[in-house]
């Protein structure tokens, strides 16, 4: 009965029959039969293909052809997890590899109009309206069906926010997309040199006021030591808003976000058109313009980067830096053996109800079964198989006592982290599809038991601001946005960093304003509170009924 209901929830089209009637995993009424057949028959599959039963993938005759897509990961070719998967399931897998992120989403899509190139399984990202011409052609498989036969990801998913499946679900309830990899429900935190302070006989700071004498300090006080004014304040990614996190949720009400929200009465804004957003511009453009932020956080830069060159005392970053196994700390420490970075609760602005920033319930990448693929069923089952715990540990973490350590008390050591060289010069294929299902939970076990606790505080100090993050669940929806918001976003981005960066001025706000109106701004909200305000009404009534 517990599954019928979910599934009735999920895919939003089953009869009053199915919703009265008791069944388990391994058995089905008719209801479910035709449904089953109707959702395969528009996706192309044979009608025939469709059995009650499971498949038992640990046992197959025939060899399975797997032409799989993948960019972060793992990527070369017949590695030793590669080898365990074919022997494992009966596979035959070919590793499609990405170019990177500049060129990938082309060769997707190169890949998806060629019947004679199409994977077996394709993974994307930031590809919403290609993704719509995808279904609409028939070329992706719809798998809720399977996701109620095969249930380790739906469930894993589900125990992280119910609301994973719903966005990855059409308005009709099929689901051609799998999730690839959902964040934590917050994913930073602020950092800060805590050998800097001791040198300074500075404390932590717990303001926004407190945060910014930190970072004069740090600047014009030589908190190295070594007598050369070569120190900054604050880092962070160039062209990244993530790195004022600390002002852009501590000024006036926190609403001053570089995005579309939705604030507290339902109503709809773009934070960029706020007082809350002309009041943290003001603030960091005096910080830049006062030289306690590194100068090319207003150019393409990498703040990975800059914190291994250990030339700045703060930032707002991952949570994942905490990890000994993290490459960009490992090299930090390498050339800064004396230095320490550590994790400090977000300072107090305005509001006085400090937050951490909001990851998305949705996932930022799918990958889908396609119309090519020989056994879809078959290869459903595979990756949900893959999903379960121990097997997740071998294709993500590699070989226990080799690659990683059990230490018996729910800790583990990472000895091969899968960024390493061992990697490569073994061919071992750790993270081998490493965003074609990826874990948060437990058996993430590369996050020790402090960074574990550090994303429960993170989640903890982000529901506020999670409450006025607007996800769409079906964006191609929005025409009006899509239509307009390219535009609308380059307003933004080309005013807010010319006041950053001291080539424009705060006095040019209401023509600012005007511009944006002038943009659209308006009709794009109009759209927003219809269409949105809808779409969270059937949240909330798909999340209630859980």
């Amino acid at each position: 009965m517990k599954r019928k209901l979910i599934l009735s929830l999920l895919v939003g089209v089953m009869t009053l029959n199915l919703m009265t009637a008791c069944g388990n995993g391994n058995s089905a009424t008719t209801d479910v039969n035709k449904e089953v057949v109707d959702n395969q028959a528009a996706s192309g599959i044979e009608t025939e293909q469709i059995s009650n039963e499971l498949i038992d993938v640990l046992n197959q005759e025939e060899t399975l052809k797997l032409a799989i897509v993948t960019m972060q990961g793992y990527t070369t070719p017949d590695s030793e997890t590669e080898k365990w998967m074919e022997e494992r399931y009966n596979l035959d897998v070919e590793v499609i590899a990405l170019p990177g992120w500049s060129d990938g989403t082309a060769k997707i899509s190169l890949l998806m109009g060629d019947e004679t190139q199409r994977p077996d399984i394709i993974w994307w990202w930031n590809m919403e309206s290609d993704f719509a011409q995808w279904v609409d052609a028939g070329l992706l498989v719809d798998v809720s069906p399977y996701m109620e036969k095969y249930t380790v990801m739906r469930d894993y998913y589900n125990s992280i926010d119910p609301g994973v499946l719903f966005y990855a679900a059409s308005d009709d309830g099929s689901i051609y997309r799998i999730p690839g990899d959902v964040a934590e429900p917050a994913c930073e935190t602020l950092w800060i040199r805590q050998d800097w302070l001791d040198n300074l006989g500075l404390k932590v700071p717990t303001t926004l006021d407190e945060l910014e004498d930190v970072l004069y300090a740090f600047t014009f006080d030589d908190p190295d030591g070594n007598g050369i004014d070569d120190t900054y304040g604050l880092g962070g990614d160039g062209y990244d808003y993530r790195s004022f996190w600390p002002w852009i949720q501590g000024s006036g009400d926190g609403l001053g976000r570089m995005e579309l929200i939705r604030k507290d009465d339902g109503s709809y804004v773009h934070g960029a058109a706020t007082e809350d957003c002309k009041i943290w511009l003001g603030r960091v453009a005096k910080l830049y313009a006062d030289g306690v932020i590194t100068s090319n956080i207003v150019t393409d830069t990498d703040r990975g980067e800059q914190m291994a060159n250990g030339g700045y005392g703060v930032t707002y970053d991952f949570i994942d830096l905490n990890n000994p196994s993290n490459a960009t700390m490992q090299s930090f420490y390498s050339t800064n053996p004396d230095a320490k970075w550590v994790a400090i609760d977000m300072v107090a602005g305005d509001n006085g109800t400090p937050q951490d920033d909001p990851c998305s319930v949705s996932a930022w990448c799918y990958f889908g079964i396609t119309n090519v693929c020989k056994d879809p069923e078959r290869a459903y089952a595979i990756w949900d198989d893959m999903a379960k715990p121990e097997n997740y540990l071998r294709r993500r973490f590699g070989v226990e006592g080799r690659d990683y350590v059990d230490n018996g008390d729910g800790t583990y050591e990472i000895i091969h982290s899968g960024d390493g060289a061992e990697n490569t010069e073994q061919n071992l294929g750790i993270k081998l599809f490493q965003d074609l299902f990826s874990r948060k939970d437990e058996y993430n076990i590369s996050n020790t038991a402090e960074t574990t606790a550090l994303f429960e505080r993170a989640k903890d100090d982000s529901r506020i601001a999670y409450s006025h993050t607007i996800e769409r669940r079906n964006p191609t929806l929005y025409k009006v946005n899509n239509e307009l918001g390219t535009d609308i976003g380059d307003i933004v981005k080309e005013y807010s960093w010319s006041v950053i960066s001291g080539n424009r001025s705060l006095e040019e706000w209401d023509t600012y304003i005007a511009d944006l109106e002038a943009a659209g701004l308006q009709q794009v909200i109009d759209e927003l509170t219809q269409l949105h305000g809808q779409q969270m009404k059937d949240y909330d009534k798909f999340v209630n009924e859980q």
